[in-house]
Parts: C-alpha cells; structure tokens; sequence
C-alpha cells in the first residue's frame, strides 16, 4: 500500500474545508467588513496619500475580486495581504483607490450575480478554488466565469486584467474526477479572450512553506494549513505583479 504524504494528505482535507464557505466562515475568526460589503454586492474601498499618476487628481483604481485568500486568509496582518502588498507595488507614493469584493467559500457563479460595476484601472481575479471543492461542472464554471469577466469588463473595458488560477494542487481530481488544472485552463482561456493576463499559481500552493503551520493567531483569526501565510501572501504578489502587462503601474482609462 503506497504511503500518503503528509502535507498533501491535510492540505487535501482543508480544501473540502474551504470548499464549504458557510461552514468555514463559522468555523474560523468573524469576517471583516468586506465580506458582509461583497455579500450585499457592496463596496469596500480605501485611499492611500500620495500624488496622483498624471496631476490631475486621479488615482490609480484597483478592484480585488475573490474568496477568502482575497479577504486575507491567513496571513498574519492585513499588511501582509496579498491585496495590501500588490497595492504597495503598484503605488510608489501615488494615490491609490483600493476596492476588496471578497467572500469566502464564494464561486464564479455567485461573483457574476455582485454589484460589479465598479470602474478601474486595474482588476484582480482570483476565482476557481471553490468552483472545483464544490464539483462545479468545467463548463459551467466556464460560462459563469466569462460572465464575471463581462460584467468586469463592461464597468472597465481598458482595465488592465489579471486573472489567478486556484490556490490548489493542479493534479488534485474532485468527485467528478477533474483535476484543478482544468479548472485553471477554463480560467485562462475565459480571461485571454478578454484581454488579460493569466497567472498560474500552483507552484506557490505547492510549497509548503508558502502554508501554515496551522493555529498561528492571524487579523482574521487562527490559521489553517490551507491558506497562504505570509509567505504565500508575499509570493502571489510576486506573481500578480510580475504579470505581463502589469511590471509597471498603470495608467487610469476612465
């Protein structure tokens, strides 16, 4: 009988987990207010002092859309967020307008059915995690994923788009036997075909360092060994910024 690994065997489980919003969400620490925002298809939104990007008082708008690695689970801080750090590297001291659209357990379905009219100049989306753990037919995740990426793309047609694969191991099968790389292949395709950048984020999931150890005191509350710490944070920064087309800070298109 072939020995399971233990880091894939527990992280296998906090998938199922995570997959589950409403029982994750009573499970771990109470939600920050954009979760509650993002139910009601509200906004989030917060301002950063410095100088606008062209001197005419606009800043630079940049709209989060996701779960919960985008409502920060599980790093230590909110400063040590993804969203927080992406921000950081694309301000250089100039103004920046941040919106979060984040809830955890969320799928592609339940984003295109949010207030997504919400202008910017750049849009983050990290959407597929949930879509597979809830055994979301492809097609289906697919179609509501391009109907994200419309509603997205109507508010913000010269936005510059980047769009994460799931935070998840792409060989790992659900109970409809599909792996999560298809799930990434229906995400890239869905945003290539709207002009955006596709950035794979599984070698980041599949480093172990880039998770845990579980029951660390976090903002949001106790970590698991699912979620990104703050390394993992760190490093889909690294990637969402490194992404082509988005190395230098953007400027505002409406």
């Amino acid at each position: 009988m072939r020995a399971i690994p233990i880091l894939p065997f527990l992280l296998l489980i906090a998938l199922m987990t995570a997959s589950c919003g409403a029982i994750q969400a009573l499970a771990g620490a109470t939600p920050r207010p954009s979760v509650n925002l993002a139910r009601t298809g509200a906004r989030h939104g917060n301002l950063a002092v410095g100088d606008s990007l062209d001197g005419s008082g606009q800043p630079l708008r940049v709209l989060f859309v996701g779960a919960s690695v985008t409502e920060g689970w599980f790093a230590s801080t909110k400063e040590h967020t993804y969203t927080e750090l992406v921000v950081k590297g694309l301000s250089g001291g100039r103004r920046v307008r941040v919106t979060v659209l984040a809830r955890p357990g969320i799928t592609a379905e339940g984003v295109a059915q949010w207030d997504l009219n919400i202008p910017a100049d750049v849009v983050v989306v990290q959407i597929a995690t949930n879509d597979f753990g809830r055994d979301l037919p492809v097609d289906e995740y697919s179609a509501a994923y391009a109907m994200m990426l419309d509603r997205l793309r109507a508010a913000s047609p010269k936005a510059d788009l980047i769009c994460m694969g799931a935070w998840s191991d792409p060989a790992q099968k659900n109970h409809l036997g599909v792996e999560v790389a298809d799930y990434d292949l229906a995400a890239q395709t869905q945003c290539e075909a709207d002009g955006g950048h596709y950035v794979d984020i599984s070698a980041a999931y599949l480093n172990a360092a880039n998770h845990g150890p579980p029951g660390r005191e976090t903002f949001i509350g106790k970590s698991d060994v699912f979620h990104p710490n703050d390394a993992g944070h760190a490093e889909l920064a690294r990637l969402v910024l490194a992404a082509d087309g988005f190395t230098e800070p953007a400027n505002p298109t409406r």
